[in-house]
């Protein structure tokens, strides 16, 4: 239907019985989107490297890979923004489009400033707000196009948007560091502004054409899309992206990015961290006067507050005595906002901190995960590349193995579904999704003993001047998949299950957080003095076995709870 305020439907057709005309572009940007992002990501480590190098900075490699997970943790660390400033703010079309502004933005400064740190630092700052802006409402948005009438359609074109993303990632990675290399060799596009030299990147610059072709088709679709509005929206809504926003940067931006940086004192850092935190809070509690709100932060904020003050034990002892000791209402906690909020309300953020007491150690996984982009890179440099395999001049890129990733993923996802999983079943062995996330990260722990075996090879023959082949890399990234099969897919399908209906954005923004944590975990551990590569993969190896024993622990003691609704829907979506 059509608002009567707006040029835009908020609603979708009930009748509408096909496909949702917006689908098609929400596809096309988001392939164009994927590919300008893993082509970039694909050769930060080395180019990064070279410019410490050129700057005569020790310990280049260790100090791009750092640099590299602080970026990668920016990307998921702003989603848990991004969802507020859409849900609250400005609705998921309007966030995806104007974030997707500050992404070309940065994607442009990569493109003109790629010869030096502070522009590089810049254009993946940007890039980080933009990308991690967006990442929370896109798949939503998909979701937002669909009614009951064409609902059933709704799982057939998450498969295409997943294999939209691993086909963009899949060529990315294969494309861009060969374009890289050749422009290196061949062409020197250079230009000076005001007696500052500018080198205009190939390499950096197709990524942000995709990414402004991206955000050109979403704006194509704007008379197609279903416009599910903010709320609250308005002055309440300004308000809340505000307060939000300082508690982000007191609890997690600052912490994060600035802990530890020279020439930032312990002084100025906890201080900025009080006011921020403080302002937050004050502002929170200011808009909650003005009108309550039933949000995951205002009924976590109203529980603390009733039990600090007594009050959570006399709504306890008010209770009938055949309540249960289980029940919420006779909660330790949350009793005191059962009679407040409602049960229903009050079980959403309960059921959010069980479930995000589940992912801090899923953390440790993406700090092995992602080091295909960075450490796996470094491990490549010292193999023997010369192969005929999607290669420049018969010689294979270090940045090009990763494609192997979203290939074998595709091939896993299958095999896992039709022929692993069954199996285990056959056998008697009940695959929950807790216990394939455990086995998960336990094979990725695995993967990391190879790599490490792997390079202790490679250290072995390179004092024979002897180099392996890049080609043993295979079997790391074949372990490691399926271990991404085992943990980060079920993870998706565990916190979409797990959660109430209104709380599943908030869940997803605790999961993105927690592979915000995992590459802030390797950028902290790469800052160790004299740290060898071999060294750092047995360290990283032994502890995701431990985190891995640790999650079975707790996996064994978790209760499942059915808050799925009567529609089916993918990982990250809520029904209309």
């Amino acid at each position: 239907m059509m608002s009567s305020s707006r040029k835009y439907s908020t609603t979708p057709d009930p009748g509408q019985t096909g496909y949702p005309g917006g689908v098609r572009y929400i596809i096309g940007n988001e392939g164009c989107e994927r590919f300008s992002f893993y082509g970039m990501k694909s050769i930060l480590q080395v180019h990064i490297t070279g410019l410490f190098v050129a700057q005569s900075v020790g310990q280049a490699e260790q100090n791009a890979q750092e640099m590299v997970h602080l970026f990668v943790a920016g990307v998921y660390a702003f989603p848990m923004l991004g969802a507020i400033i859409s849900d609250r703010l400005l609705g998921k079309y309007r966030t995806i489009l104007w974030l997707s502004g500050i992404y070309c933005l940065g994607h442009f400064v990569l493109a003109i400033a790629e010869n030096s740190i502070q522009g590089m630092w810049i254009g993946l700052g940007l890039i980080a707000i933009g990308s991690g802006g967006i990442k929370p409402c896109v798949s939503a948005h998909v979701g937002d196009q669909f009614g009951k009438g064409n609902w059933h359609y709704l799982a057939k074109v998450f498969q295409g948007f997943y294999f939209v993303i691993n086909f963009g990632s899949f060529f990315a990675t294969l494309l861009i560091p060969y374009i890289r290399v050749w422009e290196q060799r061949h062409l020197d596009w250079s230009f000076d502004v005001g007696g500052y030299e500018f080198h205009t990147s190939i390499a950096f610059g197709l990524p942000g054409l995709l990414m402004l072709i991206a955000t050109v088709l979403f704006w194509m679709g704007r008379h197609q899309f279903v416009h599910v509005p903010p709320q609250p929206g308005g002055r309440l809504g300004l308000l809340d992206v505000i307060n939000s926003s300082l508690l982000f940067t007191g609890l997690i931006a600052f912490p994060m990015f600035c802990w530890g940086v020279p020439y930032l004192s312990t002084f100025t850092f906890w201080s900025i961290l009080a006011v921020s935190v403080t302002a937050g809070l004050s502002l929170f509690l200011w808009r909650q006067r003005i009108e309550q709100d039933d949000g995951f932060l205002a009924i976590l904020s109203h529980a603390a507050l009733s039990w600090s003050k007594g009050q959570t034990t006399i709504a306890r002892r008010r209770l009938p005595p055949d309540i249960a000791s289980t029940s919420i209402r006779n909660h330790w906690f949350f009793a005191a906002s059962v009679e407040k909020f409602g049960e229903q309300k009050t079980a959403g953020p309960l059921a959010v901190i069980r479930v995000v007491s589940v992912f801090l150690l899923v953390s440790v996984f993406w700090a092995l995960f992602d080091q295909h982009a960075s450490s796996w890179v470094r491990q490549a440099q010292q193999m023997e590349l010369n192969v005929i395999l999607f290669s420049y001049h018969g010689k294979l890129l270090p940045s090009q193995i990763s494609a192997l990733n979203p290939l074998m993923v595709m091939a896993l996802i299958p095999l896992n579904n039709f022929v692993f999983y069954p199996c285990a079943e056959r056998c008697g062995v009940v695959l929950t999704p807790l216990r394939k996330m455990t086995l998960g990260m336990f094979i990725a722990s695995l993967a990391f003993v190879v790599v490490a075996l792997l390079q202790t090879w490679i250290d072995t023959a390179a004092s024979e001047n002897v180099k392996i082949s890049v080609l043993w890399q295979f079997f790391p990234y074949l372990i490691m998949t399926q271990s991404e099969v085992m943990v980060s897919i079920t993870g998706l399908e565990f916190a979409y299950t797990q959660a109430p209906r209104r709380m599943k954005s908030t869940v997803m923004g605790f999961w993105l957080l927690s592979v915000a944590l995992g590459n802030k975990l390797v950028a902290v551990i790469t800052r160790i003095n004299d740290l060898e590569l071999n060294q750092s993969f047995w360290l990283f190896a032994g502890l995701m076995a431990l985190a891995a024993l640790l999650f079975g622990v707790r996996a064994s003691f978790y209760t499942y709870r059915d808050f799925m609704q009567s529609h089916s829907v993918a990982p990250g979506q809520e029904s209309p």
